[in-house]
């Protein structure tokens, strides 16, 4: 059974109303990098819940310029490699990069959090529950807000 959605969003390209949430970040593994992201739908009371999860593979293009040093690289030692371990920082969401996009066609949604410091529910700007200056923005639309005159003007409590 589907629960009340109390707000409408409908795409001003393909005319979908469903928004997905994407969560992306980086963890260390040793001396490489991995990335990763997860996704799900917006919910009624904008929060999510991320349904999916994958790591996002590097581009082919890396592998082409790479030399072949296998017959270099023979490892004649009697030492083991070393187990790396897997540093994530368990909760630096400053470091995470979060985008709303429409679940049809990906385009990319303004949006802004209902508390400071990327917090609480997300309020796509395009919902018909959107109130600007009643939310903050997620920083890479901080200089759009404010030439808005979307940022919030009172203090969290």
């Amino acid at each position: 059974m589907q629960e009340h959605q109390p707000w409408e969003f409908t795409c001003t390209t393909c005319g979908t109303h469903k928004l997905n949430i994407y969560r992306v970040w980086k963890i260390l593994a040793g001396p490489e990098s991995e990335t990763w992201q997860e996704w799900g739908p917006l919910e009624a009371d904008h929060t999510w819940r991320f349904k999916f999860k994958e790591k996002i593979e590097k581009d082919k293009e890396d592998d082409t310029r790479r030399w072949n040093f296998r017959e270099y690289t023979k490892d004649n030692s009697s030492s083991k490699p070393e187990e790396y371990e897997i540093f994530e920082p368990e909760d630096n969401p400053g470091n995470d990069k979060f985008y709303v996009n429409c679940a049809n066609c990906d385009r990319e949604i303004e949006f802004g959090w209902s508390q400071a410091n990327r917090r609480g529910g997300i309020f796509p700007v395009e919902c018909s529950d959107f109130i600007p200056g009643k939310y903050w923005p997620e920083p890479r639309y901080l200089d759009s807000w404010q030439k808005k005159g979307w940022l919030q003007k009172a203090v969290e409590k």
